[in-house]
């Protein structure tokens, strides 16, 4: 959630660009000959599309409407405001000056809505006359599986 009563934030991010060796593929499944194969470095800044702009922001995610898609408690976002957001997408929305993370998509009766990872939360209907704001796309998610 984006709490606007901390000074600063959210900030931008900037680029480092570190590169790390990437140490091979590990199966998820059944184990591969292919896997020994050498890999190239990685950054992880050119991964995830880090550069010198400033519409790349870092959101912590918190509660539990999103785990469905992945997203839990805790996990961190990197949201771009700059990109144009799509039927699909993850996106921080703004409702009634609330920040929420939602996916774009479509009721079963065929309405535009934000809707949740979780059964738990009903879509969010989008009506002509409501003010929505789409901030930013979720473009990562980075998910910490250590305490």
């Amino acid at each position: 959630m984006i709490d606007p009563t901390r000074p600063n934030y959210p900030v931008p991010l900037a680029a480092g660009l570190t590169r790390l060796p990437v140490g091979g593929q590990v199966s998820c499944g059944f184990p591969s000959p292919a896997a020994d194969h050498k890999q190239p470095e990685l950054s992880l800044d050119e991964l995830v599309g880090l550069g010198p702009r400033s519409s790349l922001f870092l959101l912590e995610a918190w509660g539990d409407s999103m785990r469905d898609h992945g997203i839990y408690n805790g996990d961190i976002l990197i949201v771009d405001k700059a990109a144009e957001a799509k039927l699909g997408n993850i996106v921080v929305a703004i409702i009634d000056s609330e920040f929420l993370v939602k996916k774009i998509g479509k009721t079963a009766d065929n309405r535009m809505a934000l809707l949740s990872g979780n059964t738990d939360y009903k879509p969010i209907i989008l009506e002509e006359d409501q003010a929505v704001d789409i901030w930013g796309v979720c473009t990562w998610n980075l998910h910490r599986h250590t305490s």
